[in-house]
């Protein structure tokens, strides 16, 4: 517009100049023609100069309209293909996920199915049998971003159980909170998940531990996940057990800190190893009576009539694992002291129990703390076996000898001392299929009349599929 403007300025400037030259005399007009010539040539030449600005100025601001039409175009588009909702299925199961990944819904299984086979007479109260060990469908998830979500009840061994239901706000990498029915941060292998243990059923030490309970936990990873702590408040339920309701308005307090301070660093033949110790400390008035099971499932202590948990119960877990290439090592003591009562006399009673567990994968994957990933997965007729692992395991239980003179327990009923000794084979087809063989020795001390239990000898087989 200002081009425009200069121009039309100066075409009335180099008119005025034209007249005032055409009347001036005639030997002054041929030169003053010419100037007027030259005058006439640059306004030409100004006037293709505006136009061709005119024009580059209109070009520009069309591409300047296009740019800023295909630019809310590009956003519109990545906004409609963040917005849509996604639906996947894999190894960890079946996925609804939102465009933005601030919500998800994972739909996934865990069926066992086992056999138990009893060798030697009187060596089992159970006949041998196959069972529906655990059938348990998962659902779990993530709401607003920072809300993760975990649903699980089982339908194994003819009963209708939720065992985990809890909600965890993980905003905090450092301090999650986890509010529901879960594990408590005690037992080692018992935090293991029961797709992962080793053997078919769990060690000796676990007979302590609790199994699932209500609560809330704050927890988290410091230091580069070198150290992990949780601690929670939770109702308390007995020994390897679980409850959908408060016993007392007493309250159970759980903590656990694990160190793998090696863990960052590669390469570094100690960046398997993890050691630390959960503790529980609460009061067992009014809470059912633990049942103590042997590797067969079968009860090896039952508590004389009239007695009842009462008082006070404390737990403490020391434990560590190590990890180097296919070997697997883990191992942990568990020592509780739990009041019992009996008519008017209550007894502090201590209980004790210890397991060391060995791995080794045959086909040379990674041991962790979680089942391998075969390399290459069960398909024959293209050469894959899948991966195999052999396990050993050792371990025992004891109560002390007051379990028998302060009348809690009949020596000719209950055993005092359980000592342990499995061998198991675990081929994992894939990710998702395993099939277990273990072979368990469980010898007694006390627990019938004439001395000691018979010696429990076992063989349980397990098929095995899990995707959560």
């Amino acid at each position: 517009m200002l081009n425009r403007l200069l121009g039309f300025g100066l075409l009335l400037a180099i008119g005025a100049a034209s007249l005032a030259l055409r009347a001036q005399s005639p030997d002054e007009k041929a030169p003053q023609d010419e100037k007027i010539q030259k005058l006439e040539q640059k306004i030409e030449a100004l006037e293709q100069r505006i136009q061709a600005d005119e024009s580059k100025k209109k070009t520009e601001d069309e591409a300047a309209a296009d740019q800023s039409k295909k630019k809310a175009q590009d956003e519109a588009a990545a906004a409609q293909t963040k917005s849509a909702a996604t639906v996947s299925a894999d190894t960890s199961g079946f996925k609804i996920q939102s465009g933005d990944g601030d919500y998800l819904l994972k739909i996934g299984a865990d069926l066992q199915v086992d056999n138990r086979s009893f060798l030697g007479d009187g060596s089992s109260a159970l006949p041998d049998s196959i069972v529906l060990r655990r059938a348990r469908p998962t659902f779990s998830g993530t709401v607003y971003q920072y809300f993760d979500f975990f649903f699980r009840p089982d339908f194994g061994l003819g009963q209708v159980v939720i065992y985990d239901a809890y909600l965890d706000c993980t905003y905090f990498s450092s301090a999650n909170l986890t509010v529901g029915k879960f594990k408590p941060p005690v037992g080692l292998e018992r935090l293991q998940s029961d797709d992962d243990t080793n053997f078919i059923e769990r060690g000796l030490p676990t007979l302590l531990a609790p199994s699932r309970d209500i609560g809330f936990q704050l927890s988290g990873n410091l230091l580069e996940r070198r150290v992990y702590y949780a601690a929670g408040v939770f109702n308390g339920v007995p020994d390897n057990g679980l409850s959908d309701s408060a016993a007392s308005d007493h309250r159970d307090f759980a903590g656990r800190i694990f160190l793998t301070p090696f863990l960052p660093a590669t390469g570094n033949p100690l960046s398997g190893l993890g050691f630390g110790v959960g503790a529980s400390d609460g009061s067992v008035s009014n809470i059912a009576l633990p049942a103590y099971k042997s590797f067969g499932q079968n009860t090896f202590v039952a508590f004389e009539s009239g007695v009842a948990s009462s008082g006070h119960r404390t737990r403490l877990a020391p434990q560590a694992y190590y990890y180097l290439g296919p070997f697997g090592l883990l191992s942990e003591y568990t020592l509780a002291e739990e009041g019992f009562q009996k008519t008017t006399v209550r007894r502090d009673i201590a209980l004790r129990a210890w397991q060391v567990q060995a791995t080794y994968i045959l086909t040379g994957e990674h041991k962790s703390f979680a089942s391998p990933t075969p390399r290459r997965s069960f398909d024959p007729r293209n050469g894959g076996w899948g991966a195999v692992e052999l396990a050993a395991r050792v371990g025992d239980f004891a109560a002390e000898r007051g379990v028998y003179s302060y009348g809690l327990m009949d020596p000719t009923k209950s055993a005092r001392r359980a000592h342990e000794w499995t061998g198991g084979v675990n081929w994992y087809l894939n990710r998702l299929l395993r099939i277990s063989l273990d072979y368990g020795r469980t010898s007694f001390e006390g627990g019938a009349v004439d001395g000691n239990r018979p010696t429990e000898k076992v063989i349980l087989t397990r098929f095995q599929i899990n995707f959560i």
